[in-house]
């Protein structure tokens, strides 16, 4: 089987459809599949060992002021896609989706007189380039983790103007990807709550969707072995993100004594300034500690040393952090928002969102329990190598491949 998969941005550390690509493709390739990708910038890591790799160009014009485009990139504005996401940029519309969507249409009518290929994947992109795509003769389906009206509506919890709100719905490109979802052959998503999440968002038929869990990488997501911190929470995300309720993780450590801490893996004071300052209303300060960007090796050390990972999400599409401190055997504490409990299950804690004083119990009951903590840790590695490990991600991802490419010839 020939797959072409489509993703807007490629690199790891841009988001989660970096990760996905990479090692999904890494994965199915091993179970013979073969692999092309078109992707725009950030570029991911290098995937010529197992993919054929075609970048599309973007100058990333968004947020940017005219004046600060650099001159090289300022010629370019006369080719005719950089111009439009120039125009739109201009308006607060984030056209990347759109424009990739359709630079991949045509790219690919110039790969097609070479190659053909079983089936497209396009990674959380819904850009109305799909469905001039759909008439080359070859099934579409579509990953989504969450849809974007999550990000939307968080958004809107914190604009404080109608010209912030307008700037927002401007921003999300919902009624393209309302359409453009509809009319493809199969939806993937990470989780069963996904499931009424599509609905809901997009009026999507649970009948057109299939649930994969996302993959991790169970053999780097391991158990160093090193002693572990004592009364160490451990929070990995971003803390400008209002769907990880860090105002609840917050006031529970503020309940909690003084001894416990807990360290955050992502930018502190200057450059994020969200989570300080409800730090400093609280006086957290000497109990917080912030790591900056971490390497995945000592992302897995902060795993394994931590004695809790917390989860104080609002909203979580999947919620990978769990899952990969479950691989290291950590115990973890979440709330039960959105596919939480679908991925913890019964290696940790869950307990409703919103609500401060339950995470604190739910920690302090850990904290006071090593053997419940050991317990748990045990558990979890054995569900994520059961459950989320890239090769089973990969095998589920391939059936659906098998059954969409099965129906669409059968009703040729």
């Amino acid at each position: 089987m020939r797959v072409l998969f489509l993703c807007y941005r490629g690199n790891p550390y841009c988001g989660g459809q970096g990760i996905y690509l990479y090692h999904l493709t890494r994965e199915l390739a091993k179970q013979g599949v073969e692999i092309d990708v078109l992707v725009g910038p950030p570029y991911p890591d290098p995937m010529e060992e197992w993919a054929n790799v075609y970048k599309l160009e973007n100058l990333h014009l968004w947020s940017m002021r005219t004046s600060h485009i650099p001159y090289e990139n300022l010629k370019k504005l006369f080719s005719p896609w950089h111009f439009l996401e120039y125009v739109a940029t201009r308006f607060h519309i984030f056209p990347e989706m759109e424009t990739f969507s359709m630079k991949s249409f045509f790219y690919l009518k110039k790969l097609l007189k070479k190659k053909q290929y079983d089936l497209i994947h396009d990674v959380q992109c819904l850009g109305w380039g799909l469905l001039p795509m759909k008439e080359y003769g070859i099934p579409i389906v579509t990953t989504v983790h969450h849809p974007l009206t999550r990000d939307r509506n968080a958004d809107f919890l914190i604009d404080t103007t109608m010209w912030e709100k307008a700037c927002t719905i401007l921003f999300y490109p919902l009624t393209m990807q309302r359409k453009v979802i509809n009319r493809l052959h199969r939806v993937i998503t990470s989780s069963r709550e996904g499931l009424h999440e599509l609905k809901q968002a997009f009026g999507l038929s649970p009948e057109k969707v299939s649930v994969v869990y996302n993959g991790m990488d169970v053999e780097l997501f391991r158990n160093t072995g090193e002693p572990r911190k004592q009364k160490s929470l451990l929070f990995v995300g971003n803390t400008e993100d209002h769907k990880k309720g860090m105002r609840y993780l917050f006031e529970a450590l503020a309940m909690l004594p003084e001894d416990v801490t807990l360290t955050i893996v992502d930018e502190g004071p200057p450059k994020r300034l969200t989570a300080w300052k409800m730090i400093e209303r609280l006086k957290l300060q000497h109990r917080v500690h912030f790591t900056g960007k971490v390497d995945l090796d000592e992302l897995v050390y902060h795993y394994s040393t931590c004695t809790i990972l917390v989860m104080s999400s609002l909203y979580e599409g999947f919620g990978l952090p769990a899952a990969e401190a479950m691989s290291c055997e950590t115990p973890v504490v979440a709330t039960t928002a959105g596919a939480l409990p679908e991925v913890v299950g019964d290696a940790g804690i869950l307990v409703q969102p919103e609500n401060p004083g339950a995470l604190k119990d739910a920690i302090n009951t850990l904290l006071n329990n090593a053997p419940l903590r050991e317990e748990l840790g045990k558990k979890g590695r054995r569900r994520a190598v059961d459950m989320f490990a890239w090769p089973v991600a990969a095998q589920n991802t391939l059936a659906v491949y098998k059954d969409v490419v099965a129906s669409y010839r059968s009703s040729l």
